[in-house]
């Protein structure tokens, strides 16, 4: 009997597993399609310890088709077929549970999942390519740091830009969670003065805007209002979507909400046009869970109690920080 899964997921050496064995004809019960396997059996076809086959079992991904009296596991071609499918889906990095959706409830919306998943493997794509990059770059002798440090007087200046252009209720906000302006000034000097110095924030500045002085004349250049515009709605229908989520029960760190935080962090990164926004993320996530007056903010915003935190959770899943 040939084989019917496809050797790609299931890399073998040597021979396929015969048809039929005859110490095995006692618990090998047949099926309409042949005899079945066991667990032993599919480890050897399949590459896939028995162990990780019982995993399977116990958290019911990957049932037997059958026990026989002797208590062996046994396994049929469409189960082969359903492991087949579960070593691709892991190959597209998903976790198990978002995989038993796909393979135990065939009414879920497939391609729905798979799109959002194209789009968390395109943003590690991304980063492994920056990671290659940095590597290429360390192997030419390049320097990886060759960026001006920031003065006190140049976070001055940001801080100028950031009031004259940052939208009447974002310093509203920052204004009612300080208390006032002068202790909102004093505390984003200070901070942003630390941040902008750390080497992997430089790093990151130095990718996305050639030079200290292309921070600082980004600054000077207000954001086009067609582009906020176009931010604001792509968030919006994010968060409105994460407000479903949360309402329907699903976990910060499913597969869903991940995704929408995915799409949230290629919203951003489009608009800052940046090459790695995960730094930006994980600072989002970490202002909802440090300041109560930006959770208040959003969660009011979308009437929805714990949003942000459930924002915040997403993100630091999604980035994996």
């Amino acid at each position: 009997m040939a084989y019917s899964v496809r050797r790609k997921y299931f890399p073998v050496s040597g021979e396929d597993f015969p048809d039929a064995v005859p110490m095995k004809r006692q618990i090998c019960e047949g099926s309409e399609k042949g005899f079945m396997k066991t667990v032993k059996e599919v480890s050897r076809i399949t590459g896939i310890s028995v162990r990780t086959l019982h995993y399977y079992d116990e958290i019911g991904l990957l049932p037997p088709t059958k026990v026989s009296e002797a208590g062996y596991r046994l396994y049929d071609e469409a189960a082969l077929e359903k492991l087949r499918q579960i070593l691709f889906f892991r190959e597209l990095d998903m976790p198990l549970r978002d995989i038993e959706k796909l393979v135990n409830h065939p009414l879920l919306a497939k391609e729905e999942i798979l799109k959002r998943q194209k789009i968390a493997l395109n943003q590690k794509k991304i980063h492994l390519e920056r990671v290659m990059a940095s590597i290429d770059q360390i192997l030419r002798g390049e320097k990886q740091m060759d960026f001006e440090v920031f003065e006190k007087e140049d976070v001055e200046e940001l801080f100028g830009r950031f009031v004259e252009n940052a939208p009447k209720p974002v310093l509203e906000a920052a204004v009612r969670e300080f208390g006032s302006m002068e202790a909102f000034h004093s505390n984003y000097v200070e901070k942003a003065f630390q941040n902008y110095n750390r080497p992997e924030i430089r790093q990151i500045l130095l990718e996305a805007y050639g030079s200290k002085a292309g921070v600082m004349d980004s600054a000077k250049t207000p954001p086009k209002e067609e582009g906020v515009e176009q931010l604001r709605g792509q968030t919006d229908q994010v968060m409105r979507r994460l407000v479903e989520c949360k309402r329907n029960g699903l976990a910060a760190d499913s597969l869903e909400a991940k995704l929408l935080a995915g799409e949230y962090g290629l919203a951003m990164k489009q608009f800052g046009e940046l090459k790695e926004e995960r730094q930006l993320m994980t600072g989002i996530a970490d202002t909802y869970s440090q300041y109560p007056q930006a959770r208040e903010a959003l969660d009011g915003q979308y009437e929805e109690p714990g949003i942000a935190e459930y924002l915040a959770e997403a993100i630091r899943a999604f980035y994996h920080a």
